[in-house]
């Protein structure tokens, strides 16, 4: 048994029928000649089992404490059944990239229930060109982007003929699931120690906050801070509703512009994604009142540390998407200059601050105040934390297999959240920077028209910039 740390339950707590806590990846496969099944379907889940014992987390449920003394506990599911986490459906009719990113909405919109571990995939067939989409929904509590990354280099192979689908695995021991008393008893024991922790991190807390306010007068830019945002038709209460919309666009062309105007890839994406918002307001006939502030998850990682494969380890920087400023290379250099002032004002105030006091608030309090906000409605009436939540994972670039078959394109996204109606990621994969877009879809019923805006607002910063 394995307690949640605090970050990894917060997912949990935030979770409510209209605000889905997990993530999606996607791989678009090219199924070789011949297979060694006779159905796809029966290959994905023989594939799927022979890889388990590589990432044990995928057979770990969530158990709670009574009355919700302390956060749950990981336990090896004593229920375990494959067949509980393998779905298939059929890609609509023409079978193109609309109908794929469609029927992944659907899918999207559908939350993981809590009675095992919390992950499934949907084999979809379909597709016009004979490939097979694989669908895997994992709950944010299970891992974060790079946790998923590393899981994805355990299952996948670096070639076609590395196929050890008939390997024996250890054998699973599961665990009984632990009794009320014990799940009492551990959870007091374990609180008395998770408390101890809160004097030290005020005394950090207050200095670094001191150290960013010392600082003020230096700053060259201001940097932005939450709830300073405008208000748009994204951010809102969330609808149980999801809509999704994948684009892909070449890694050399972003690397192209980072290195002509000597800024960070991420700057580039961060840029991509704030012409293609320019289009979207413009077909809408709005103008924004400010500029869009971007929540850009960070891992948090010290050098020694191990590959991790489970678990978040994140923290959020705010930085803005500058949209007042028209031309495409200055915009791009004011969002480099605010998103490493936003860094520097991170680093003063201790990059793992927000991550310790996830571990140090008591348990009850924690989850009340994060179910408070998401049921409260009160993201209809407050300015939103953040507009829109943006993301960059560098992902291989090699060709992956998994039972022989090869990976097309690997599409990446975390969840939309309260009051934060929007999501974009990009996942890099032999050469490109595959887009994922999911959204409220009460909110962008069709948001390819976001998707679609990302050439052109790439095609913007080229001519800018080369």
């Amino acid at each position: 048994m394995e307690r949640f740390s605090g970050q990894d339950a917060s997912f949990l707590y935030m979770e409510t029928p209209s605000v889905h806590m997990h993530t999606l990846k996607v791989a678009v496969i090219d199924l070789p000649a011949q297979i060694p099944y006779a159905d796809v379907f029966d290959l994905v889940r023989v594939s799927m089992e022979s890889k388990l014992h590589l990432v044990p987390r995928l057979r770990l449920r969530p158990v709670e404490v009574p009355g919700g003394l302390h956060h749950p506990l990981w336990v090896k599911d004593p229920h375990f059944n494959i067949g509980r986490h393998l779905y298939r459906s059929k890609i609509a009719s023409p079978g193109g990239q609309r109908e794929m990113d469609q029927a992944i909405a659907e899918i999207a919109s559908i939350q993981l229930p809590r009675d095992r571990p919390l992950w499934e995939t949907w084999l979809l067939e379909g597709l016009a060109d004979g490939g097979v989409v694989l669908v895997t929904k994992i709950h944010h509590s299970l891992a974060d982007g790079v946790a998923s990354a590393n899981m994805l280099a355990k299952v996948m192979t670096l070639e076609p003929d590395q196929n050890d689908l008939n390997a024996p695995n250890p054998a699973w021991v599961p665990e009984a699931i632990p009794s009320r008393r014990k799940l009492l008893v551990d959870a007091i024991r374990d609180q008395r120690v998770q408390l101890g922790m809160i004097g030290p991190l005020m005394q950090r807390t207050v200095k670094g906050s001191l150290s960013v306010l010392k600082n003020l007068k230096h700053r060259a830019i201001d940097v932005p801070y939450p709830f300073v945002t405008p208000r748009t038709v994204f951010n809102r209460s969330l609808s149980p509703q999801r809509s999704f919309a994948t684009t892909s666009l070449p890694v050399a062309e972003l690397k192209a512009v980072k290195n002509a105007a000597q800024v960070t890839l991420n700057d580039v994406v961060l840029a991509t994604v704030a012409g293609a918002l320019d289009r979207f307001f413009e077909s809408r006939g709005e103008t924004l009142s400010k500029p869009l502030i971007a929540s850009v998850p960070i891992a948090i990682a010290s050098p020694e540390e191990a590959p991790r494969e489970a678990g978040n380890r994140v923290a959020n920087l705010f930085t803005s998407l500058c949209n007042d400023v028209r031309d495409p290379l200055e915009r791009l250099h004011k969002i480099h200059a605010v998103t490493k002032q936003s860094k520097e004002v991170q680093r003063q105030l201790g990059i793992e601050t927000m991550l310790d006091w996830s571990e140090a608030a008591p348990a009850v309090a924690y989850r009340w105040a994060l179910g408070a906000f998401t049921q409260s409605g009160l993201s209809d009436v407050l300015p939103p934390a953040a507009n829109l939540i943006v993301s960059n994972v560098r992902g291989p670039d090699h060709p992956l297999f998994v039972a022989g078959a090869r990976l097309r394109t690997i599409y990446s996204v975390g969840p939309a959240v309260e009051g934060i109606g929007l999501n974009i990621t990009g996942w890099s994969y032999c050469g490109d920077v595959a887009f994922a877009l999911i959204a409220d879809a009460g909110a962008i019923p069709d948001p390819h028209c976001i998707t679609n805006a990302m050439r052109p607002a790439l095609d913007d910063l080229i001519r800018a910039t080369l």
